[in-house]
């Protein structure tokens, strides 16, 4: 074999050495790409047990939190801290509520709560307000958004809401009573289950502008009053009904009622509709009566 031939086979082996080697360290790679996990990005999303991303926040008295869980796709070895903001068109935060700025995962968790505080003092009767609370920072895996509307709640005492309203007054075909300031009475208050009652409403619609009245105490008409129940199932809305009944017999027959309406356990007011079929005509009117203290 002459020497050309010779170093000719050679360098043809080592550059099959060369690619043999270069294959070998590629392979050496890809198998390390294939089993090594590929980490993702942290990415958080709020993760409300009933799917809903919209609740209504009742504060009572005792200022009850409001607790919104949240979660992280990652476990790590170290705390991470997700940022928060709170937005709203009315509600201030230190007025209406406090809530972090920030939460933190703790190392070797995925899931986390903010805790967002109403303040009762913020929200007195008939105020409602909505707050939007987003993430700030990291991925999102679901929804990077969580909407609170609050309003404040009381609970239903039966003391506190029996007894006078002094500051009584209706309106009638729009106009107000030229007559307010009448004396209402709400009395034998009976439980009819965890979240209702019977009361007996006395002198509602008692101005003599409304067509009748003044209701006297000793009137034999009204003085057995009106039969009322009451429901708070509904934090919403504090319901007040009056069934078809007899109301009052001016001489001319018995007229009757039938009312519906709202009370609030945090005022202690009364405001009912009532639709009174007079028995002089038999035409039927309408007539609110707001019982007030």
């Amino acid at each position: 074999m002459s020497i050309k031939s010779f170093k000719q086979i050679f360098q043809v082996a080592a550059f099959a050495v060369l690619v043999a080697g270069a294959f070998s360290s590629c392979k050496k790679n890809n198998v390390s790409v294939d089993v090594d996990p590929l980490v993702a990005p942290d990415a958080a999303e709020f993760i409300p047990q009933t799917n809903l991303y919209t609740y209504t926040y009742f504060i009572k008295s005792t200022e009850n939190p409001f607790i919104i869980p949240i979660g992280i796709t990652n476990v790590s070895q170290a705390d991470r801290s997700i940022g928060l903001t709170y937005t709203s068109r009315n509600a201030v935060s230190g007025t209406q509520y406090t809530a972090p700025t920030a939460v933190t995962i703790k190392a070797g968790k995925a899931v986390d709560s903010i805790v967002f505080q109403g303040k009762f003092a913020g929200y007195p009767s008939g105020r409602k307000d909505t707050v939007k609370v987003k993430f700030v920072g990291p991925t999102v895996a679901g929804r990077d958004s969580f909407q609170l509307i609050i309003q404040g709640y009381c609970d239903v005492i039966a003391a506190n809401l029996s007894g006078s309203y002094p500051k009584s007054t209706d309106t009638y075909g729009g106009s107000a009573s030229t007559r307010p300031n009448y004396n209402a009475t709400v009395s034998n208050w009976v439980s009819t289950g965890a979240t209702s009652a019977s009361i007996i409403i006395k002198n509602m619609g008692a101005t003599s502008d409304n067509g009748w009245g003044p209701f006297g105490a000793t009137d034999p008409a009204v003085s057995p009053g009106l039969t009322a129940t009451l429901d708070w199932s509904n934090p919403a809305n504090f319901s007040v009904t009056v069934p078809l009944q007899n109301y009052f017999d001016d001489g001319s027959g018995m007229s009757t009622i039938t009312a519906t309406g709202v009370f609030s356990a945090c005022d202690n007011t009364f405001t009912v509709t009532c639709k009174v079929k007079y028995a002089g005509n038999g035409s039927t009117y309408t007539h609110i009566s707001y019982l007030r203290r």
